[in-house]
């Protein structure tokens, strides 16, 4: 996983205490990291998370691949 710096650590934590996110549920360090990985901005990286969280079993198949392919683009 890529390694994400202090200052964004330190926005990813921002971003998510503004979006009423306990920090302890999606750790600042790997959410940054993650965003970083996945060249996305914070918050196309929280939607696709809180898609992938709801989904369950209400979620059709076709969604999750949807959900999916993006996640590989």
């Amino acid at each position: 996983m890529a390694g994400a710096t202090p200052p964004e650590v330190r926005k990813a934590r921002a971003f998510l205490r503004s979006k009423g996110i306990n920090t302890r549920e999606i750790p600042p360090r790997k959410f940054a990291s993650s965003a970083k990985e996945l060249d996305r901005g914070f918050r196309d990286l929280l939607k696709f998370i809180m898609r992938l969280m709801s989904g369950g079993q209400g979620q059709s198949r076709q969604r999750q691949e949807v959900i999916y392919s993006k996640r590989n683009q």
